[in-house]
């Protein structure tokens, strides 16, 4: 931490300001920075729960336009550093928390929230996604399999019919 501090030209304190721990570096903007407030518009705009969540992570988590080089470098970077047990569970835990906004924003639509268990179903389908997206070692683009995720919900679904 000394050398990172150091190598900032911050004292030791002063990184601890702005970082939690040294493995909020890396994640410095979070896990998704503006899924909140892009799942928001989208409900807003009359998207399905489900459909809005998926167009939010995907227009937030990359992006539309192709990845430069040193930013796949930097996501190669972050895949190897999930190795380490330390910066899994820290991504790990943001992951939990973003899964917690979405909760909170899909209470905030009353025609959603009164759906008993919906809102913790969406946030427990961005956490699912997101970590099934991590495992996968994907570094260009988060791009979610609707197909894949519209058959699982529906299996899902049967389930409860038998």
């Amino acid at each position: 931490m000394d050398d990172i501090a150091a190598a900032a030209s911050v004292g030791r304190r002063t990184f601890f300001r702005y970082f939690s721990c040294k493995e909020a570096v890396l994640f410095s903007g979070g896990v998704f920075h503006d899924v909140a407030d892009d799942l928001d518009q989208a409900l807003t705009s009359g998207l399905a729960p489900v459909r809005a969540l998926i167009w939010a992570i995907e227009k937030d988590a990359y992006g539309a336009e192709d990845p430069d080089d040193i930013t796949i470098r930097r996501r190669r970077i972050r895949v190897a550093l999930l190795e380490k047990p330390s910066v899994a569970a820290y991504y790990r835990g943001e992951v939990a928390r973003m899964a917690q906004v979405v909760t909170a924003v899909i209470y905030q639509h009353p025609e959603h929230a009164t759906v008993r268990f919906l809102p913790e179903l969406v946030g427990g389908l961005l956490h699912t996604m997101t970590l099934e997206h991590l495992e996968s070692g994907e570094t260009h683009h988060f791009s979610v399999d609707a197909d894949a995720w519209r058959t699982a919900l529906r299996a899902l679904e049967r389930g409860f019919d038998t």
